[in-house]
């Protein structure tokens, strides 16, 4: 992954419930919203990266037995 000084930076929306969307804007303040949001998808992402590995794991163990 490119460093943040590198890598361009894109608009996104997200529709949430507005309940939410109020306790969202109330627990992070202005600025560190988007940090918030980036720092959970790269978690999500890495997490979906180790599952598939496992996966494949499992599946190479099931050949060889």
């Amino acid at each position: 992954m490119r460093s943040k000084a590198e890598e361009s930076i894109e608009r996104l929306t997200i529709k949430l419930p507005k309940s939410l969307a109020s306790y969202f804007r109330k627990a992070f303040p202005h600025g560190k919203r988007s940090d918030f949001v980036a720092r959970a998808i790269l978690d999500y992402k890495h997490k979906q990266e180790i599952q598939s590995m496992e996966d494949e794991l499992r599946a190479v163990s099931k050949e060889r037995q």
